[in-house]
């Protein structure tokens, strides 16, 4: 499954969900290590992992200890903001 403008936002959490597995288990982490080093409880964990449901800030508390927070700085960027920052480009 791929990113999409046919995409709805269920499968977008879901795929979203997968992405995060997939990258906790390429850092050799488990579902209990991930929580202890989140604080998100594991519970809430195991609940996004199978439905794509969690809070924006305990997402963002996941992609932070997965060393993934960056990537959210990059979305959803005001087309002015993003023109301007164009003039500096070379």
């Amino acid at each position: 499954m791929k990113y999409g403008i046919n995409k709805t936002p269920k499968e977008v959490m879901i795929l979203i969900a997968q992405n995060i597995r997939a990258i906790r288990k390429d850092q050799k982490l488990t579902q209990k290590m991930l929580s202890e080093k989140s604080g998100v409880a594991y519970a809430t964990l195991v609940k996004f992992e199978n439905t794509g449901i969690i809070s924006f800030e305990s997402l963002l508390k996941i992609c932070n200890s997965l060393d993934r927070l960056n990537e959210f700085e990059s979305i959803l960027i005001p087309e002015d903001l993003t023109r301007k920052e164009a003039l500096f480009d070379f």
